[in-house]
């Protein structure tokens, strides 16, 4: 193709029983699951209620495996197995769009139940699928393409995760795989992909968040300032890493709030103890207990705090902005 050429656009369906969707659909589960473990097993862990745990994990393995089947019962009662897009090919790049009414009255359903019941889950889940009907790639972006005939698609793909799935027709297969070739080459996408994956350092932040979070806990329980506070440092500490940065706004506001409950605390408890013109050593008002854990809160404190400035400079990005980065956004 040559610059400034008319647009390909076609329709099609995409399979939601194809081995490649399913396999997309359960690892999805698995990931949800591995959250909620992970929230859930911090939570009690840092509490010492370690006889929690099992029943927890089966609760959670139970939910997700259940929310799995109701998937595939949905995707072949209500979608009928399929599910319909446009594709439009450009000298910008290629757009999906989704054309089925279905599944645009689902997504927008799930957030209007999602408000009336008051489940974050759902009317989150429905936002996901509203801002996923329209998804773009740009030549300008870092990615490369996939072939796969035998299903006649062409996958884009990033250092670690597919980005578009590009589902194509028997008879004009080729003809797209080919130009998307060569718009690829012209813009030398594919040149500035990453040699190796991102995966293992956003884990290790998550891991790095996870274990800065674990002392807040039972400090939330010691100096009775309520378990809120915590979870929203965990869950927005880990939504920073993989979604959006500017999430850290809210880590380090959850993290001052804390800061100034333990304080507060401590004034009803103690009033001497922020008397003008008194001095005291902290071993001498406060319990060994109590000190090593204003410590281990304090050095949590200051990997989320710091954790949380380097997102917001933009010394590093989010998963999620990573990957519109990625498909030129």
């Amino acid at each position: 193709m040559s610059d400034n050429t008319e647009p390909l656009v076609w329709e099609t369906d995409l399979p939601l029983f194809s081995r490649r969707m399913l396999r997309q659909w359960s690892l999805a589960m698995l990931a949800t699951a591995c959250v909620l473990s992970v929230l859930l097993g911090t939570v009690f862990a840092a509490q010492g209620e370690w006889d929690a745990l099992p029943p927890a994990m089966t609760m959670i393995a139970a939910v997700t495996t259940g929310l799995w089947v109701l998937g595939l019962l949905i995707m072949a009662v209500m979608f009928r197995g399929k599910y319909r897009v446009r594709y439009t090919l450009s000298d910008k790049g290629l757009l999906c769009e989704t054309i089925d009414s279905v599944a645009k009255k689902a997504n927008r359903a799930a957030i209007v139940v999602g408000v009336l019941a008051r489940s974050p889950q759902a009317v989150g889940a429905g936002l996901i699928g509203v801002s996923r009907e329209v998804e773009e790639v740009r030549w300008s972006g870092a990615f490369r393409a996939e072939r796969h005939p035998r299903e006649q698609v062409v996958m884009l793909r990033n250092a670690w995760r597919s980005l578009l799935w590009v589902q194509c027709t028997p008879d004009n297969y080729a003809q797209v795989a080919d130009a998307i070739d060569r718009h690829m080459q012209r813009h030398r996408t594919t040149s500035r992909v990453s040699g190796k994956s991102p995966l293992p350092v956003y884990l290790g932040r998550s891991l790095l968040v996870v274990v800065a979070s674990l002392p807040l806990f039972p400090l939330a329980e010691e100096f009775d300032t309520g378990l809120f506070l915590p979870l929203l440092i965990l869950c927005f500490g880990l939504a920073m890493v993989w979604l959006i940065n500017l999430f850290g706004w809210v880590v380090l506001g959850g993290l001052i709030a804390q800061a100034g409950m333990v304080a507060l605390d401590q004034m009803e408890m103690r009033p001497s103890l922020f008397e003008p013109g008194r001095s005291y050593r902290a071993w001498e008002v406060l319990g060994g207990a109590e000190l090593s854990l204003l410590l281990l809160a304090g050095l949590g404190t200051g990997i989320l705090a710091w954790l949380s400035i380097q997102a917001l400079q933009g010394r590093w990005l989010a998963a999620l902005v990573a990957d519109q980065s990625d498909m030129g956004g």
